[in-house]
């Protein structure tokens, strides 16, 4: 079964659908950034996204890192972002696979018309979660690269559980390993993004 299937049955099509926590019920929501300088902010995320993380895929050999980016009708309009994720190292040469969207939000839009989602799905080494981590949190910072307009997903298929950091201010985790969801609530706790701790406490309290 190739990776776009394996998400699509493992997470009931949600996995894209954004905000995430909101979109998929039982998910957990981490606060990353803290108040100070923007380098602070943004090595705060990286060591506790890189902490949470850490647990996620213990024990995994590699990691399906996902890769969605805003474009027109073909992967050459995305050319720009594609090097900046090879510089990265979020580009292999080989084993990738590539679909497109149409984002149903758009419909009805001429400013969209020519407009698709494309993702970019590939194996990666468990070392390069430091990188994709990376690529994700500097996503709002305009004085740190490499900083490629992309969203970045990362799953575990074997323990059926995706990893979206959308920004430096907070992670989402979800899928249907409800068990192991609620270890990460109980050894995060400290982490929780405090705006949407009842709804978690609900769950998994």
């Amino acid at each position: 079964m190739d990776i776009r299937a394996q998400i699509e049955n493992k997470f009931d099509g949600k996995a894209f659908k954004r905000p995430l926590f909101y979109s998929y019920e039982g998910s957990l929501r981490f606060e990353l950034s803290e108040c100070g300088h923007y380098l602070n902010q943004f090595l705060t995320a990286h060591r506790k996204g890189m902490e949470i993380c850490s647990q996620v895929f213990d024990g995994s050999e590699d990691i399906t890192i996902c890769v969605r980016i805003y474009g027109g009708k073909t992967l050459l309009s995305t050319l720009s972002i594609l090097k900046s994720l090879r510089d990265a190292g979020l580009y292999p040469a080989s084993g990738k696979e590539h679909w497109t969207e149409f984002d149903e939000e758009w419909r009805g839009d001429e400013d969209y018309s020519g407009s698709l989602w494309h993702f970019i799905a590939f194996k990666a080494p468990t070392k390069c979660l430091i990188n994709a981590l990376w690529c994700a949190l500097s996503s709002d910072f305009g004085f740190i690269e490499p900083s490629p307009m992309a969203d970045i997903y990362l799953f575990n298929l074997d323990k059926d559980v995706m990893v979206f950091p959308y920004d430096d201010r907070g992670m989402d985790i979800a899928g249907p390993n409800k068990q192991f969801l609620k270890q990460q609530y109980q050894q995060f706790g400290h982490y929780l993004l405090e705006y949407d701790r009842e709804a978690m406490h609900a769950v998994f309290g």
